[in-house]
């Protein structure tokens, strides 16, 4: 017999014995990773069925895919969803085919969110009123006790904050820690500056604006992680990808008409355009356009309250109609300096190109124009 050096065969042993279990570990924690599948009632347990009686019962199947009979049964009762590599191998022994199957895959996390939210339900049931008082106690306590969140105000619901998510929603982007909002430097500086003010009196941060050396791309950027957590918990916008993650302008906004135009004023002025339009500029128009299709949906209801936009598709709403203009500067208005100076010119009979912005930024009636800019207060 062969003995090892070293430590002797009973440590080598446990030694392997260790990195089986973290293999067996690493294993399970990918199949609870997996994603799982949805289907119709009794459609699950018929495919089952079918895999079992192929391999002469359902015993005897269940060891064929390596999984406890017991956990088959449950399977089998519909007691909870596949894994989608058992679904695939299931298929193969009851000899099925996906095309024939109306099959809805689940992220492996949507337990816990169905977990999170009903769990949230009760506690609103049982505790009417207070879920919001808890968490804005929790906010407060993190930004004391945590050294790497940078200490914010936490802004009640106001026109400034409903604009500000707004200006987000139309051109922004949140990751985790961050929030930046992209522009154009040979027209924004000004309205960016404007934004960075905006975000020191709501929340107590300073910005970074940033330019690309090779593109005329302009960054606001606000670092930090407690603002993110404060636009995720008390207005529901999530980090990531904003059409899929079908980010929206928020109840306590939309329900309430001053902070829906404040909002739908920092949505046009990022995400929108006041322009000349038609042959020689004959026609002058605003517009918004978006791809999420439930801010579109929600900025054509106000517009239902409102009356302004004239037109609208797929893609965006807006009017050419000048009536309808000069009323949007009267009840919306504006904070985007190159949106009010191309509509006062074009008030004064000029229609102009948007490379003319910059001369016009340079005269004196327009270097101290006061935001949110609106014709009461002409």
């Amino acid at each position: 017999m062969k003995f090892l050096k070293g430590p002797g065969p009973v440590a080598y042993c446990s030694e392997q014995n260790r990195k089986i279990n973290k293999l067996v570990e690493i294993n399970l924690i990918m199949k609870s990773r997996e994603r799982r599948i949805k289907l119709k009632k009794g459609v699950q347990r018929e495919i089952i069925l079918e895999a079992s009686k192929r391999e002469g019962n359902m015993k005897k199947m269940a060891a064929k895919v390596k999984v406890p009979y017991s956990t088959m049964k449950n399977y089998s009762a519909e007691y909870r969803f596949l894994p989608e590599n058992l679904f695939n191998n299931l298929l193969k022994l009851s000899n099925k085919s996906t095309e024939n199957i109306d099959a809805s895959y689940l992220d492996y996390k949507w337990g816990q969110r169905l977990g999170g939210k009903l769990g949230i339900r009760a506690l609103e049931k049982k505790y009417p009123g207070k879920i919001k008082k808890w968490r804005s106690l929790a906010m407060k306590k993190a930004l004391r006790t945590n050294p790497r969140l940078k200490k914010i105000n936490l802004p009640k619901i106001s026109e400034e904050l409903a604009e500000f998510i707004g200006i987000y929603l139309g051109d922004g982007t949140m990751t985790t820690n961050q929030i930046r909002i992209v522009g154009d430097a040979r027209y924004d500086v000004f309205y960016f500056e404007y934004i960075s003010k905006m975000v020191y009196h709501l929340f107590g941060l300073k910005t970074s604006l940033i330019k690309h050396k090779d593109t005329n791309t302009f960054l606001v950027v606000v670092y930090s992680k407690a603002l993110c957590e404060f636009m995720n918990q008390n207005f529901n916008l999530k980090p990531g990808d904003k059409i899929r993650n079908q980010s929206g302008i928020p109840q306590k906004i939309f329900r309430n008409i001053n902070f829906a135009k404040a909002c739908l004023r920092g949505l046009i002025d990022t995400d929108g355009s006041v322009s000349r339009r038609g042959r020689n500029g004959s026609q002058f128009c605003i517009q918004f356009t978006s791809h999420n299709k439930k801010l579109l949906g929600q900025v054509k209801k106000i517009n239902k309250r409102l009356k302004i936009f004239t037109f609208g598709d797929e893609t965006g709403t807006g009017t050419n109609k000048w009536e309808n203009i000069v009323k949007y500067f009267q009840i919306v208005g504006s904070s985007n300096p190159k949106h009010i100076v191309r509509f006062l010119l074009r008030k004064e009979g000029r229609v102009i190109y948007r490379d003319e912005l910059s001369f016009y930024f340079k005269q004196e009636r327009f270097k101290d124009l006061n935001l949110p800019f609106n014709l009461g207060g002409v």
